[in-house]
Order: C-alpha cells, then sequence, then structure tokens
C-alpha cells in the first residue's frame, strides 16, 4: 500500500460508489482491509479494489465456447 490515506466507511462508499451497508458488511465478516481505531473503522482508499482483486474468480477455459 503506498498511499496512506485512510477513510471511514461513509467515504470510502462514496469514493468507490458501492453502498455503505456493504463496506460495513465487509468489515463485519473481516473480509476487506480496515483498522480499528477506538470505536473507528478506518479503510486504506484502495481497499475496495483489493478486495475485488482478491476475490476475482477468473474464467475456467475449459468450460468456454470452443476454440476456432
Amino acid at each position: 500500500m503506498d498511499d496512506c490515506s485512510l477513510l471511514t466507511p461513509r467515504e470510502l462508499a462514496a469514493h468507490s460508489g458501492w453502498p455503505e451497508k456493504r463496506i460495513r458488511k465487509l468489515i463485519a465478516t473481516r473480509s476487506i482491509r480496515f483498522l480499528k481505531n477506538g470505536t473507528n473503522f478506518l479503510l486504506p482508499q484502495d481497499a475496495v479494489q483489493d478486495y475485488i482483486a482478491r476475490n476475482m474468480v477468473e474464467p475456467d477455459e475449459r468450460s468456454g465456447a470452443s476454440k476456432p
């Protein structure tokens, strides 16, 4: 993580376009990177992109259309 910008769940939701409720659910299930500072949760600005990269399912070439 090069950038140390930390955002609240609300700020990350506005930045990423994802609903705040979904981001809070990812925090609750420990599926996304976050920092807990007292009762506050702070997330790196690239937390959503990191989550997507870690959970992306690549297509199975065997089940795709036949190649010419």
